[in-house]
């Protein structure tokens, strides 16, 4: 099986604890991403939550694999996806934030999944790096810089 991985780098004009504060928080995806993710729930342990995607029926489920606020380091996988929301399966996502000086930051989003049968390599890149710079973009606003 061949992955395909993704890889969004981006600034933002903010320290990088306030940056990974509001990227970084498992279930802060309906802030950062408002208008897209309507709902998000965590479980009982709050290492799983189920998203409600704008428009689409059903949910999806990101299991939180590593939270690490001394790197400002999160992991997650897509640990169900019933209603096919998305054109990809075995998916794992790092999102890191690095500090590039007191005032500005770097957001790396990166993931590895296999294109589910149908659907290009090109189609998943384009809608997985689609949704990291729509919640990049969604930080920077939360925060109210605008790079």
């Amino acid at each position: 099986m061949a992955y395909t991985r993704a890889k969004v780098v981006e600034e933002i004009s903010a320290p990088a604890d306030r940056v990974f504060g509001e990227i970084g928080a498992f279930n802060n995806l309906t802030v950062i991403m408002a208008g897209t993710i309507t709902r998000s729930t965590l479980n009982k342990k709050g290492t799983v939550r189920t998203l409600k995607v704008k428009g689409v029926k059903g949910g999806l489920d990101e299991t939180l694999l590593k939270y690490d606020t001394a790197t400002r380091t999160q992991v997650y996988a897509i640990t169900a996806d019933p209603d096919n929301m998305v054109p990809f399966s075995d998916y794992t996502a790092t999102i890191k934030v690095k500090p590039i000086t007191s005032r500005r930051s770097q957001v790396e989003w990166t993931s590895r999944f296999v294109p589910k049968k149908g659907k290009t390599k090109a189609e998943c890149l384009e809608f997985v790096e689609g949704i990291y710079r729509t919640g990049i973009q969604g930080t920077r606003e939360v925060l109210g810089v605008k790079k």
